[in-house]
């Protein structure tokens, strides 16, 4: 799979990103929301593969539920999981029946369990 990590906590990001290339993902790991939006802005626009976004929800720059909301529409069927040590799953729902053309969003509770991830990766589906 193609992945667009998204996580400020570099020590966190290097071990996801570790984590999943074991796992045969390829992965674009970046650390702040400018670097998210400039590099999903560009993936997006030229249809770059991308099979999946792991997000942050909580970075130092942003907050990764509006990239979701903001970019999530310009590829409805691109899932996405949202991390936080501080979930609010209902916040991601409401922001889809505000937006119905988003695409399938799981969020998970940090730290996360990276077999799960996996999971939930290969699934591709929603528990929101």
């Amino acid at each position: 799979m193609q992945l667009l990590l998204i996580e400020d906590d570099d020590d966190l990001r290097v071990e996801i990103r570790d984590y999943l290339v074991r796992k045969r993902h390829d992965v674009t790991a970046l650390g702040s929301m400018a670097e998210a939006r400039r590099t999903l802005g560009l993936m997006l626009s030229t249809d770059a593969p991308l099979d999946a976004v792991i997000c942050d929800v909580n970075l130092s720059d942003g907050d990764g539920v509006h990239l979701y909301v903001d970019f999530g529409s310009r590829r409805p069927n691109l899932p996405w999981v949202l991390m936080s040590g501080d979930t609010d799953p209902r916040r991601v729902a409401d922001e889809r029946k505000k937006h119905p053309n988003l695409p399938p969003c799981t969020v998970v509770e940090k730290p996360v369990s990276l077999h799960n991830l996996v999971e939930l990766l290969a699934r591709g589906n929603s528990d929101v």
